[in-house]
């Protein structure tokens, strides 16, 4: 062990731990939960880029010494490869992140000293002064949680986009497989089996849309604002610097925080306070998470409903069987599907904390929102797996049963809906209850009654055309004659 001081006073740390004394203390302050930040790599390579931006900043206006801010860039980039796995113990959901903040500065300074002089101390590289120079937890918190925000989001999104093209490569292949639909779960009309794959995609597609254009948001982070988005502390030339560096270690742009086009600010850095104050980000990304995941869970649903069976259920789809991944994780298609829904619901029990939290930021800061945070992250990391798997394993993988979804729709009592087109209610309902009392067709107990002649019949009750909008229009203009209702 080796013992650090701070104003506190002085605690062993362990001889092989690059964090420090601040670490430790908050180790004991907070020890309520196993989760850790070791447990979200994205968020100790998002603090760490944080760190190499502001060194090279801080070395660019020369305020940090050239050779300690190189040590420091080391650090951070070795941090950021994943090197220092296992060196952030700090416990999760605690405060504005004011511990993670100085357990990545301490792991850096240690590191940097390490490659300065062959041994971990602060002899030459200290977190406060040189690690965290021009910073404060207020500021690089919520700029990291932006940055994962956008990296997380863009992932789900990806995800989404994989569910979307396995449902339309289902859309295209169940083009012409005509079944009964359903409302309140009873017989409905005829449909194809692509017509209801076209809709789940459609779900999909616009909350994947919404998702990628609020993502956007994230790319405006409040890095310079410092404590209360005032900026004190921060040295001649950083702000000017800092965004720009960071783009460049990020790898995408980030800006300062601004309003929308046009808008004319009231006070100076009027948007900074903005960014730094309000969390309701948080209820907005978490909103369309949930309505991602929720449409995600009624497909899932769905598909359950038409792949039950064998015996006794619709049977008109066949889930993947049990293999694969999905035999890891679910068992099979049918507990696979089960289980997305149970993400959905997860999902958006993230999203009634998110709201809770939101209403507890008090004052200038928005530290309230850390269960905000950590509740959308959380949705984001099960959504994109969720979503990845649920199009690999499962989606794609489904087959039709054509035979029986067209036995359903060709005896659905619905198909009465031609007669009462053409003869009105009354007449309709009583073919519908002959046919449902003597085991027929629709179209069956329509020629008994002579109501309609055998060609014409053929045309009218064809179960393909009367699921195209087009073609039922067209029949009805050939057969108008036949049409008695006045």
């Amino acid at each position: 062990m080796r013992i650090e001081k701070d104003s506190m006073g002085e605690l062993p740390v362990p001889d092989e731990a690059y964090y420090g004394i601040q670490t430790v203390r908050s180790l004991a302050n907070y020890d309520v939960t196993d989760r850790t930040y070791d447990d979200y790599p994205c968020m100790v390579r998002a603090m760490a880029e944080v760190k190499k931006a502001c060194a090279i900043t801080n070395r660019n206006i020369e305020a940090l010494d050239a050779s300690k801010a190189q040590a420091i860039i080391q650090a951070c980039d070795e941090i950021i490869a994943g090197r220092f796995a296992g060196q952030f113990p700090v416990k999760v959901s605690r405060g504005a992140g004011t511990s993670f903040n100085m357990n990545v500065n301490e792991v850096i300074a240690n590191r940097a000293n390490e490659i300065l002089t062959g041994t971990k101390g602060y002899v030459l590289v200290h977190p406060n002064n040189h690690v965290n120079m021009c910073q404060s937890s207020n500021d690089t918190m919520p700029t990291v949680e932006n940055i994962v925000l956008y990296r997380e989001s863009g992932a789900v999104a990806k995800a989404a986009r994989t569910l979307e093209d396995a449902l339309a490569q289902k859309t295209l292949q169940f083009a012409d497989v005509v079944r009964v639909g359903r409302t309140a779960l009873q017989d409905a009309v005829p449909m194809t089996l692509g017509q209801v794959f076209a809709g789940f995609r459609g779900g999909v597609r616009r909350n994947r849309r919404l998702l990628e254009a609020f993502r956007e948001t994230y790319r405006q982070v409040v890095i310079g604002g410092t404590v209360l988005g005032t900026g004190i502390g921060i040295l001649p030339g950083y702000y000017e610097q800092i965004h720009r560096n960071l783009s460049v270690v990020l790898g995408f742009e980030v800006l300062p925080p601004s309003g929308t086009e046009g808008e004319v600010d009231l006070i100076p850095n009027e948007h900074m306070f903005v960014g730094m104050q309000n969390p309701d980000h948080f209820l907005i990304i978490s909103g369309y998470l949930k309505s991602l995941a929720c449409v995600a869970g009624k497909i899932a649903n769905d598909l359950r409903l038409l792949a039950s069976g064998p015996d006794a259920g619709f049977g008109e789809i066949e889930l993947p069987a049990p293999g694969g991944a999905a035999a890891a994780i679910a068992g099979d298609g049918a507990s696979l599907c089960e289980w997305v829904s149970g993400v959905a619901q997860q999902v958006s029990a993230g999203d009634w904390a998110t709201t809770m939290s939101v209403t507890q930021c008090d004052a200038d800061i928005a530290s309230g929102a850390r269960v905000a945070f950590d509740s959308v992250l959380d949705s984001l990391l099960m959504l994109r797996t969720c979503l990845d798997l649920f199009a690999g394993e499962c989606v794609r993988t489904i087959t039709a049963n054509v035979e029986t979804c067209r036995n359903n729709a060709e005896h659905s009592t619905s198909l009465a809906t031609m007669v009462s087109t053409l003869y009105g209610y009354e007449v309709g309902t009583r073919i519908a209850r002959l046919a449902y009392a003597e085991g027929m067709t629709c179209k069956e107990a329509a020629l008994k009654e002579g109501l309609i002649e055998p060609d014409a019949a053929e045309e009218l009750f064809d179960v393909r055309r009367l699921s195209q909008r087009e073609r039922t229009v067209e029949m009805f203009a050939k057969y108008g004659k036949l049409r008695r209702v006045k």
